[in-house]
């Protein structure tokens, strides 16, 4: 079964610990963040250990950019089975 999570916070602190572990876990994680450097820093991470992993520069507090990144998450990863 393919999973995808979206971990909003996930470039650094507890954030950074779920999007590591969940893709380990063999989960697809898409992380939302503000944090533009430590956001490319976690991706690159994820990816050179040969784990799928997207970053999102996204403001939580904003709907419309939620729902636009969550669009792209689809368009990147397909649907959660």
């Amino acid at each position: 079964m393919s999973r995808v999570a979206v971990v909003t916070g996930g470039a650094s602190g507890i954030g950074q610990a779920i999007s590591q572990r969940l893709a380990e876990s063999g989960t697809k994680v898409a992380i939302f963040d503000r944090q533009g450097e430590a956001l490319d820093a976690q991706v690159a991470v994820l990816r050179n250990n040969g784990f799928r992993a997207i970053g999102l520069n996204v403001d939580v507090t904003d709907r419309p950019a939620v729902d636009s990144a969550v669009d792209l998450v689809r368009d990147e990863f397909g649907p959660s089975a």
